[in-house]
C-alpha cells in the first residue's frame, strides 16, 4: 500500500512538474500580437527626423497598445524577460510575426499598387477628355473657315453673276 501511495505521489509530482508557461506572464499568442504591433510602430517612428518627436509620438501610442491587450509595461518587460529565458517560445513567436508581417506588406503592396492604377485610369481619362475638347474646338475651327471660304468665294461670284451684260453691235 504505501508503494502505491508513493508511486501514486511520484506520478503527481511529475505532472505537476510540467513546464508551462507562468499565469502573469502574457500568453505566447497573446504576445505574438503585442509584438507585431509593437514592430509597425517602431518601423513608423523609425522615419521620423528627430529622436525627440520619436519620443512624444511613440510613447502614446505604446500604451495604446498595451491597453488594447489589457496589460503594462511591467507586465510586457516581465514577460520578454521570460521569453528571452526560453529562445525556443520566442524563435516560433517571431517565425511567425515574421509571416505576417511579410503577409501585411504583401496586402500593402497590392493596394497601393491599384490605387497607382486607378489614379493613372484617372488621369488617363483626364487626358482623352482634354484631347476630345481640343479636338472638338479645332473641329469648330474648321467649320468656320470653311463658311467664312465659301461666303468669300460667292461673293465674287454674285458679284459676277450680277454684273450688267455688255451689248455688241
Amino acid at each position: 500500500m504505501t508503494r502505491f501511495l508513493l508511486l501514486l505521489l511520484s506520478v503527481l509530482s511529475i505532472a505537476a512538474c510540467k513546464p508551462g508557461i507562468p499565469k502573469d506572464i502574457v500568453q505566447p499568442n497573446e504576445m505574438e500580437k503585442v509584438l507585431f504591433d509593437i514592430h509597425l510602430v517602431d518601423g513608423y517612428i523609425a522615419n521620423i527626423p528627430t529622436q525627440d518627436s520619436a519620443r512624444k509620438v511613440g510613447a502614446p501610442i505604446y500604451k495604446g497598445i498595451f491597453k488594447k491587450y489589457g496589460i503594462d509595461s511591467a507586465m510586457h518587460a516581465k514577460s520578454m524577460a521570460y521569453y528571452y529565458n526560453h529562445p525556443d517560445l520566442l524563435s516560433k513567436m517571431y517565425d511567425r510575426i515574421s509571416e505576417k508581417m511579410g503577409k501585411t506588406r504583401d496586402e500593402e503592396a497590392k493596394k497601393r499598387e491599384k490605387e497607382e492604377k486607378l489614379k493613372a485610369e484617372k488621369e488617363l481619362k483626364k487626358q482623352k477628355a482634354a484631347e476630345a475638347k481640343r479636338t472638338d474646338s479645332l473641329k469648330k475651327l474648321k467649320k468656320a473657315n470653311q463658311i467664312d471660304t465659301s461666303r468669300k468665294v460667292r461673293k465674287p461670284l454674285k458679284a459676277l453673276i450680277s454684273a450688267p451684260k455688255s451689248t455688241k453691235k
